[in-house]
């Protein structure tokens, strides 16, 4: 009877030692930076990013349109090589939000070329681009009550 006491606990202690180690990411894994609003306004001669300086992470850019016609924005690495985000034409008095996850470096917003004809896609847009940098990695967020 003592025997079989003894060996039935050691094997409920064995089966239970055994739960819950199912791997996968750990619990306490950093969480990516807490997200930055950008602010970019577009009118007839130029696109303006405030900040234009923070650090590296997941930003959001805010866009309002007080230009005169419809403009879409590109976000491209400095060199022109790489677009990261496009938005769709944005009307005039408008406003729209673009997400980008940003590496260091250095970057272009641009209004994109508009029009139906080749010519008028290949004519570089009047208004003035705005440049922005992007310096080392933001903190993460693990510490931070109510973050994503």
């Amino acid at each position: 009877m003592r025997r079989t006491t003894i060996g039935i606990l050691v094997a409920s202690t064995v089966a239970i030692s055994g739960c819950g180690g199912a791997g996968g990411a750990s619990p306490t894994a950093s969480r990516p930076p807490a997200p930055v609003n950008l602010t970019v306004y577009v009118n007839d001669s130029k696109v303006s990013v405030s900040p234009a300086s923070v650090g590296a992470g997941p930003v959001v850019f805010i866009v309002t349109n007080q230009a005169s016609h419809a403009e879409a924005l590109t976000i491209s690495s400095a060199d022109g090589s790489r677009t990261l985000a496009s938005t769709a034409p944005i009307n005039p008095q408008a406003t729209t939000q673009v997400s980008v996850n940003f590496k260091p470096g250095s970057y272009t917003i641009a209004t994109a070329p508009h029009g139906s004809t080749d010519a008028s896609l290949a004519n570089p847009s009047s208004i003035a681009a705005a440049s922005i940098h992007i310096g080392p990695a933001r903190p993460n967020s693990s510490n931070s009550l109510l973050g994503p």
